[in-house]
């Protein structure tokens, strides 16, 4: 027989076996599960935060390849204006 101490009445109890395996089993359940919504909450934060750093950089790239589309343009724009000046 196990004693167990009630945390909310401060009293002790006897259990047997098969019940100490039992609430044992709970509490394991119990902190499992709260451990893997804990992990599951976690991973879904890195996981956003990921996309949003992916969507950023994605961002950054596209702006570079418009502002060098910009300069090309306006470069081929120039030296025709200067073919059409001759």
């Amino acid at each position: 027989m196990n004693e167990i101490i009630c945390p909310h009445y401060k009293k002790a109890f006897q259990v047997d076996e098969a019940g100490f395996a039992d609430i044992l089993s709970q509490v394991r359940t119990r902190e499992f599960e709260s451990e893997l919504h804990e992990r599951i909450a976690m991973l879904e934060r890195e996981k956003q935060n990921e996309v949003k750093l992916t969507e950023e950089k994605t961002r950054n790239e596209v702006q570079k390849v418009l502002a060098g589309k910009d300069a090309e343009l306006a470069s081929l724009q120039a030296s025709r204006q200067a073919d059409l000046a001759k």
